[in-house]
């Protein structure tokens, strides 16, 4: 029934207005830290590269020329299927700079990337159903470079990366929200990892329900991110969050404000009374080490209504002789 509940909270937070982002994506099937390009991206990707081909031999001058100059300088990972297949055509060109200039953009994305997949991908398509080329030393090369290159990573303790993991990356924060109503287990946390990336209330909303929820891993995974997003607001932001209605959301900003070593006194005290037990054991932790020198005015953990309001009492006393307010 529990998680029912929390399903239903998750998916109306991701019903409420949020703002528009970028259309998720799916991982390319052979690539996945790049997107997989539609059919109609892919045209224009390629179409891009035909008009540097043509610029880089002459044939394409003036405006219209720097213009595709500039369009293949913009060209990114996601690019890398395509940019091979220009490369290949390109060798069968007899004029050599093209092949020289793409190779060396491939071999500079390669040199940035941890993706193992990638460049065997790249290793086994450069040159791939080129035959006999004056290129061929380009060529071989660039593929000498993927394998050395990928044997490094290997030897560093490089893993190939998760598609399943990769395709969480490429979720927009909406689609994000959303997952975290549906999913359990592995792909719960990674879901719940990845929201701790990302900023904004519906995120803290979402992460703050699921970490109230019973599956001990997830709500150890969600509890961290929500910690970590919480750990990015500004200091007004953070101090709203001391007062969130959600407990763990209120949890998190007092491990924020213990972390940082914050001295907020007046904030820490007031939790000090939360109707959460955590959220009054760690304000009263957090406390206890802002006053240093043995200070630690309670309340313990089975404390009455009446021992936390004089414990608060206290606190109070003791802040304002510090200068407090």
């Amino acid at each position: 029934m529990k998680r029912l509940v929390l399903t239903a909270l998750v998916a109306a937070l991701a019903a409420t207005g949020a703002p528009a982002e970028q259309p998720s994506r799916k991982p390319h099937p052979f690539i996945p830290s790049i997107p997989d390009l539609s059919e109609e991206e892919e045209k224009k990707v390629d179409e891009a590269i035909d008009r540097f081909i043509l610029y880089d031999t002459g044939k394409l001058r003036g405006d219209e020329g720097k213009q595709a100059l500039r369009d293949f300088q913009k060209l990114g990972p996601e690019s890398v299927p395509a940019l091979i297949r220009g490369l290949n055509r390109a060798a069968a060109i007899n004029h050599s700079c093209p092949v020289t200039v793409i190779a060396a953009k491939l071999q500079g994305i390669f040199g940035s990337t941890n993706d193992l997949k990638m460049l065997t991908y790249a290793r086994d398509e450069v040159g791939a159903g080129v035959g006999r080329t004056v290129h061929a030393a380009v060529i071989q090369n660039l593929r000498f470079y993927c394998t050395t290159r990928r044997n490094t990573l290997v030897r560093a303790g490089v893993k190939p990366i998760n598609p399943a993991e990769a395709g969480v990356k490429m979720l927009n924060t909406p689609d994000l929200v959303e997952e975290a109503g549906k999913q359990r287990g592995d792909r719960l946390r990674l879901v719940l990892s990845e929201l701790g990336r990302r900023n904004g209330d519906n995120v803290i909303n979402t992460l703050g329900i699921c970490a109230a929820g019973y599956e001990r891993e997830n709500q150890q995974a969600a509890r961290a991110s929500l910690v970590a997003t919480v750990g990015r607001l500004k200091p007004d932001d953070l101090k709203a969050r001391l007062k969130d209605e959600k407990a763990e959301v209120r949890l998190a900003a007092v491990k924020v404000v213990s972390t940082r070593q914050l001295r907020w006194g007046s904030e820490l005290i007031d939790r000090l009374d939360d109707e959460d037990a955590n959220v009054r054991l760690w304000a009263r932790e957090t406390l206890i080490r802002l006053a240093r020198q043995g200070v630690d005015y309670g309340p313990m953990p089975t404390a009455t209504k009446q021992e936390r309001e004089l414990a608060v009492k206290r606190w109070r006393e003791w802040w304002l002789k510090q200068g407090g307010r």
